[in-house]
């Protein structure tokens, strides 16, 4: 048990650590532009949806940790 609970705190610590902004952000992009796909949005508007989307995210995190 104490090693399952040693490789989940390292994934966390590797995918999430102090900025779940930035692992749940593109989470959620892709879901967006998969709803948006299914919906008959042709495929290059979404890859451009899905670069906007995470460019955002970042751009988002990236002015956070600036006003902190």
């Amino acid at each position: 048990m104490r090693h399952l609970r040693a490789f989940a705190a390292f994934w966390y610590d590797f995918l999430v650590d102090d900025r779940p902004v930035l692992f749940l952000g593109p989470i959620a992009a892709l879901v967006i532009v998969w709803l948006t796909t299914n919906a008959g949005m042709p495929g290059p508007a979404a890859g451009l949806l899905l670069f906007a989307l995470v460019a955002g995210v970042g751009g988002a995190s990236i002015v956070w940790a600036i006003r902190r």
